[in-house]
């Protein structure tokens, strides 16, 4: 059980993908509103049958069929049915609500419609960055096997790790097809741009107001993944199997520094590389 406020009666379970952007989100902003909550770790493709009998999801349910994806929080309170929250900004705008810890719950200050446009913006940019990885991957399937192998598969021969990984990355492509196709970098370029507007109309420290908030989280994971910091757990395109993403903010040296700042400042333990998974 992660750590936090232990007077919220309702239990938190968070099946979540370690390294995954959006799992980032969730995490994030449940430590920072200082909600405890139980991790249960995901692997794609293993875990896809037993996701949807754990949200009672049968083959004969036409949802059993469509696309599920991770985080997802299960809210369990006493006397009460469980509650399945399917997306991290409803997993952010409930524990933003929930939260008691004055210390710590800043966006209870902040209307969401000010928070929900960074979110959407914070999207754009991961889905530029999972486009281009799938672009790398399907090209270069050691990319897929260095970013998204986990440790007990690269035990496994060579030749096996390769041919799961390339089942891997057609079935990731095939489920984000849309999303892939979609994504620009002029769009992309665009939502930073508009962090750097934030930036200078402000002080140059927070995306909304003047305090920490859900947007500077959204948006410091969403650059974080086209300008990667060493010390973060992340899922991004390494360097070396595509230069033209990892230079994408080159111009942006002031909202590189920005979202450094950030995740010195802010980001909790549990998302950095020395955690243990």
């Amino acid at each position: 059980m992660e750590k936090g406020n232990p007077t919220i009666s309702t239990t938190v379970e968070l099946i979540s993908l370690l390294g995954s952007p959006w799992t980032a989100k969730a995490l994030w902003i449940l430590h920072h509103c200082g909600i405890p909550f139980h991790r249960r770790p995901f692997e794609p493709m293993v875990d896809e049958v037993w996701l949807r009998y754990k949200l009672g999801l049968w083959p004969w349910h036409r949802r059993f069929w469509s696309r599920l994806t991770v985080p997802i929080a299960i809210l369990n309170t006493p006397n009460q049915p469980s509650r399945i929250l399917l997306d991290s900004l409803d997993i952010a705008e409930w524990a933003m609500t929930t939260s008691t810890s004055e210390s710590k719950s800043s966006d209870k200050a902040v209307d969401m419609s000010k928070l929900r446009p960074w979110n959407a913006l914070s999207d754009v940019l991961l889905e530029f960055g999972r486009a281009a990885f799938v672009k790398v991957a399907t090209t270069d399937v050691q990319a897929a096997i260095d970013v998204l192998a986990p440790p007990w598969m690269k035990k496994l021969p060579t030749f096996l790790v390769t041919i799961i990984m390339k089942v891997a990355v057609r079935i990731f492509a095939f489920k984000y097809r849309n999303e892939n196709q979609q994504s620009k970098s002029s769009v992309a370029l665009e939502a930073v741009q508009k962090i750097r507007g934030a930036l200078r109309s402000g002080k140059g420290q927070y995306l909304v107001g003047d305090q920490f908030s859900y947007a500077d989280i959204v948006m410091a994971i969403a650059v974080n993944g086209l300008s990667p910091s060493d010390e973060v757990f992340q899922f991004t395109v390494p360097r070396k199997y595509d230069s033209e993403v990892s230079d994408f903010l080159h111009d942006f040296e002031d909202v590189k520094e920005w979202k450094n700042a950030v995740i010195k400042k802010h980001m909790p333990q549990m998302l950095r590389k020395t955690t243990p998974s």
